[in-house]
C-alpha cells in the first residue's frame, strides 16, 4: 500500500511543479535595437553551422569564441561572417566556458548581450520573441531551448529536461510571485556589465554548473531573475553522437546539479521522482498479487502526466505513456554514474578537458 501512497503523492507534486507549464505568450515586436551574441564554442564544428545558418540574416554582431578547439570550429564561424576570437590564457581555477564568455562579452560592442550555445538553433523570429521577452522587465533573462530530437535513445532525455524546467520554479502553482531559483545555460540575455559583474566572481566562473551560481549570485543582490522555456523561440539537439555520449553528457554535472537547487524545489523535485519509481514497484506488485487496478491506473496517469508535459519542451512521442519506466532506469543508471564520475573516481571529463 505504501508504493501506492508515494506514487500518488509524487504524481500530486509532479502536478504541482509544472501547473502553469505552457510557453512564451508574449506578443513578437519587430526591434531596431541592436545587440551583441556571443557563442563559446569547443570542438563544435559539428554543430555550429546550423546555429549560424540560423542566424544569417540577422542585423547584430555575432561573436564566437574558439575555446582552443582542436577542430575546424574557428574556420566555420568565420566562413558564415561571425566575429572569430580566441580566448586569453585562462586564469587558474577558472572553468573553460565561463572563461570563454567572459573573453567573447569583453569583446561586444553593444549594452545587451545574447550568450548562446554552440548547439542551439534560433527558430523565425526567435530573436525578436527573445529580445520583446527580455525588455518587457530588462532583468537577466534564462530560456531553456526545445529539445528537437531524431533518434529513439535521445528521447531517455525526458526526465533530465523536466528536472532541470523544475528546477527553475517558473511554473509552479503556488509560485504567485515568480521567485525563480535556477538560470537555463543554453540560452541567456542580460546587460553587458551586469554579465560582467557577476560572472567575474569566484563562486560563479569556479563552478561547472556555472549558469546555476550566475542565477545565485544576481538574486542574492535582490535582482529578479527570469528563465522559461524556449518553444518557438530556440531549440537545440543536444547528443546526436549517440546514446554514451547522452550519459557522459547529463553525467558529466547532474549529481551536483541535484545539491546545486534551492533546498525546496530539490524535495518537491525528489517526490515526483519517488513517485515515479514507487509506480513502477506498485505494477510489479500488482502483478505478483493480482491486483492491477490501482496500480494500472497510477502507471496511467504518472505516464500521461509525463507526455503532457514533456511535449512543451521537446518532441517526446505518445510511446512515452507506456514505456516511462524505461526512461527512468536511464536517468537512475545516469545518476549513478554521475556520483561515481564526480566524487569517487574524480574522472569527470568533457570535450578532452577535466571539469
Amino acid at each position: 500500500m505504501s508504493a501506492y501512497i508515494l506514487s500518488f503523492i509524487g504524481f500530486l507534486s509532479g502536478i504541482i511543479l509544472l501547473f502553469k507549464l505552457k510557453p512564451p505568450q508574449s506578443k513578437t515586436i519587430q526591434h531596431h535595437q541592436k545587440i551583441s551574441i556571443i557563442i563559446p564554442a569547443r570542438n563544435e564544428s559539428l554543430r555550429i553551422p546550423f546555429l549560424l545558418k540560423s542566424l544569417e540574416k540577422c542585423p547584430h554582431e555575432i561573436i564566437v569564441v574558439d575555446d582552443e578547439s582542436e577542430d575546424d570550429t574557428a574556420l566555420i564561424a568565420a566562413s558564415y561572417g561571425a566575429k572569430v576570437i580566441q580566448t586569453e590564457a585562462r586564469p587558474q581555477g577558472i572553468k573553460g566556458k565561463p572563461w570563454a564568455l567572459l573573453c567573447g562579452v569583453e569583446h561586444a560592442t553593444h549594452d545587451i548581450i545574447l550568450l548562446l550555445d554552440a548547439d542551439t538553433i534560433i527558430q523565425p523570429g526567435g530573436l525578436d520573441k527573445i529580445l520583446t521577452i527580455y525588455l518587457e522587465t530588462e532583468t537577466p533573462l534564462s530560456i531553456q531551448p526545445y529539445h528537437h530530437m531524431k533518434k529513439s535513445y535521445e528521447r531517455l532525455s525526458v526526465l533530465f529536461n523536466l528536472v532541470v524546467v523544475m528546477a527553475s520554479n517558473t511554473y509552479q502553482l503556488f509560485n504567485k510571485k515568480q521567485k525563480i531559483s535556477a538560470f537555463f545555460g543554453p540560452t541567456q540575455m542580460m546587460k553587458k556589465q551586469e554579465f560582467i559583474h557577476y560572472a567575474s566572481k569566484k563562486d560563479v566562473n569556479t563552478k561547472v554548473l556555472e549558469d546555476i551560481e550566475l542565477g545565485k549570485s544576481i538574486l542574492k543582490d535582490n535582482i529578479q531573475i527570469r528563465s522559461i522555456i524556449g518553444q518557438g523561440i530556440v531549440s537545440f539537439r543536444m547528443y546526436p553522437e549517440g546514446i554514451i555520449a547522452v550519459l557522459k553528457g547529463f553525467g558529466k554535472n547532474f549529481a551536483t546539479g541535484a545539491i546545486a537547487i534551492n533546498v525546496w524545489v530539490t524535495i518537491w523535485i525528489s517526490l515526483w521522482l519517488s513517485g515515479i519509481y514507487a509506480t513502477i514497484n506498485a505494477v510489479i506488485q500488482g502483478i505478483i498479487y493480482s491486483e492491477f487496478v490501482y496500480s494500472i491506473i497510477l502507471y496511467m496517469l504518472q505516464g500521461l502526466l509525463l507526455y503532457v508535459t514533456s511535449r512543451h519542451i521537446g518532441n517526446f512521442k505518445v510511446s512515452l505513456v507506456l514505456l516511462f519506466p524505461i526512461h527512468a532506469l536511464f536517468f537512475l543508471l545516469t545518476f549513478i554514474y554521475s556520483i561515481i564520475t564526480i566524487y569517487i573516481l574524480k574522472t569527470n571529463q568533457w570535450k578532452g578537458r577535466q571539469v
